[in-house]
């Protein structure tokens, strides 16, 4: 056998004892992933680099990306370290399945159609690696990000209505077919904007089992998060990102804290969950985890906004901490959210007493069973009076905060009300719910949104004016007006969750009292209607069109004459509620 020259064995041997020279030995390559699309990101992938022990350090592996675009503006851009996976099914048991090697992709929304230029900055343990610059055509506009103007939100020049609900997780292993299946049903009912948590027992990237800064054994949830984003697409919603529950720095409250791994009992920085906002340690490894959350996300059109916190307030992080916090934590999404995301944060309560400065809208969160037309009234008053200036929501909705019964509300009235009644009294858009998979979908409800998206189409809600208007017994009518629209709801007061439950206590009295069997249903309560007076801007011919809250369906249409400023409005006979758009006839 003939013996290798000795050069060739000393070559080999310094491949063999560093690695990293063996996988630079082989020239780095760039393919294109993905071609993106109007509601999808362009994505890039680049293998062949060598590897690190950690890639999510950037002191181990940084890759920052300048993309021209077709105008020649720039931007920028981290690629981030991925992991393919499937989802198999054994006998009933499902995992994640890696498929393939992991590598680094790079991800861009394509705002402008034609020739995207990608040079790359690489770095690993410090050396600089050599890429070659990379070109995508691309011949589509990717859907615009929704914004904020004013009380307003916006996409594009049209005003967009954020109806939504909170569906926040799925059972492990079946967040991908749940989520096609609530998305699904959702948007058939006009519903655009879903609220997803980053919560350990979902969807977040970093816990006790992957310690903090390296996010490798969670990479399967953050895979399942891109396929929830492309779901999201599919169906035209728009995701309300939530990136840290309260749970996992409360004690009190849902806690989680003894199994952060924050916490220095299980060999974390801090002792007490309040310093996490406070704590240069905790800072370096929150910062980190959010520029990897960025890098991977922020591309998406179908990415709403960025929700710093659920119902903070159930953790002991103190006001000006929080307010100090979030003003760094915005910083840093100035430096890598080249897309401007949404942001935004919550309170289980009190959210009038925050401080909204860094935030672009303000949400309450609100848990009762009373009549919402007048618990969302007190609510609205209290935040526009706080927040006079941007778009207000309330961001969790239920008749309590334990449960939602479907016994006591199996037709989902107080979700009806509660989704009718916040445009109305000042909120930018309707109620959303939460008990998503517990209540509205085993019970089918998720219809309830499309009465409430056909009267609100192309119409910004936020800014048209407010009016309660007298003249139908028994029942409130609300209106919301500009110059050229007048939108309407009519219910009957009993027409209630809360009113159905006093009929019920009143009926076991009654019972008691007579000894005889118990009545346990009650019909929806009907109004007689009548003559009910608006108030318009300009003379003129109008058209009046009545509507079925619950399907949009047109119930009837006519054509009246306005008389000094207003219109006489003939309310037919209606059963629970009603509701009517009045446009003006422009000739």
């Amino acid at each position: 056998m003939r013996s290798l020259p000795h050069a060739v064995i000393s070559f080999l041997l310094v491949i063999q004892l560093n690695p990293l020279i063996a996988q630079a030995a082989t020239e780095p390559s760039i393919e294109l992933i993905s071609l993106g699309s109007t509601t999808m990101p362009v994505v890039a992938g680049i293998k062949g680099l060598p590897t690190v022990v950690n890639p999510f350090d950037s002191t181990q592996a940084s890759i920052k990306v300048n993309i021209t675009r077709p105008d020649n503006s720039t931007i920028s851009a981290n690629a981030f370290w991925y992991q393919e996976f499937k989802i198999q099914n054994i006998n009933g048991q499902r995992s994640a399945l890696k498929v393939g090697e992991p590598y680094w992709r790079v991800a861009f929304s394509s705002v402008i159609s034609g020739k995207y230029t990608l040079t790359f900055d690489t770095r690993i343990k410090g050396e600089v690696i050599p890429l070659k610059t990379f070109e995508v055509n691309t011949n589509y506009q990717t859907l615009a990000k929704v914004v904020t103007s004013g009380r307003s939100f916006m996409r594009g020049n049209q005003p967009f209505v954020p109806i939504a609900y909170n569906i926040a997780w799925a059972n492990r292993f079946e967040e991908i077919e749940k989520y096609d299946q609530w998305f699904s049903q959702a948007s058939k009912a006009g519903v655009n904007v879903a609220r997803v948590w980053m919560a350990a027992w979902s969807l977040g990237i970093e816990w006790t089992d992957t310690g903090l800064g390296n996010y490798s054994k969670r990479l399967d949830r953050a895979w399942i998060l891109d396929q929830i984003f492309a779901i999201a697409a599919k169906h035209n919603i728009g995701i309300d990102l939530v990136l840290i529950n309260h749970g996992a720095f409360s004690t009190s409250t849902n806690p989680e804290w003894y199994s952060n791994p924050y916490s220095s009992s299980n060999g974390g920085p801090i002792a007490n969950p309040g310093d996490f906002a406070t704590n240069p340690e905790a800072w370096k490894f929150w910062e980190r985890r959010l520029r990897y959350i960025v890098s991977r996300y922020s591309a998406y059109p179908s990415l709403f906004t960025w929700e710093w916190w659920n119902e903070v307030n159930f953790t002991p992080i103190s006001s000006n901490d929080l307010t100090a916090w979030i003003a760094r934590s915005s910083k840093v999404l100035d430096e890598t959210d080249s897309y401007r995301t949404l942001r935004t944060s919550s309170w289980s309560s009190a959210a009038s007493m925050q401080n909204w400065d860094n935030l672009d809208y303000a949400v309450t969160h609100v848990y009762d069973p009373s009549d919402p037309i007048k618990s969302l009234t007190v609510q609205a008053d209290a935040l526009r009076s706080a927040v006079p200036n941007k778009p207000i929501l309330v961001g969790e909705m239920g008749s309590g905060s334990v449960t939602e019964d479907p016994f006591a509300d199996p037709t989902g009235l107080h979700l009806h009300n509660s989704q009718w009644a916040a445009p109305f009294v000042g909120f930018a858009g309707p109620a959303s719910y939460w008990w998503w998979d517990i209540y509205i979908d085993p019970l089918n409800l998720w219809g309830h949104t499309k009465g409430l998206t056909t009267l609100t189409r192309g119409l910004d809600v936020a800014t048209m004016k407010p009016n309660r208007v007298p003249g139908i017994p028994s029942a409130t009518t609300l209106t919301l007006s500009n110059s050229r629209t007048v939108i309407g709801w009519v219910r009957h007061n009993n027409f209630d969750r809360s009113a159905k439950t006093q009929q019920l206590l009143d009926a076991a009295i009654s019972a008691l009292k007579s000894k005889k069997k118990i009545q346990t249903t009650f019909p929806d309560p009907v109004s007689k209607g009548g003559k009910i007076t608006i108030p318009v801007d300009v003379n003129g011919s109008f058209t009046v069109t009545f509507l079925n809250t619950f399907t949009g369906a047109q119930i009837s249409s006519q054509r009246i004459q306005s008389i000094a400023n207003s219109l006489q409005l003939s309310i037919p006979k209606f059963t629970g509620d009603l509701a009517f758009r009045v446009e003006r006839v422009i000739v």
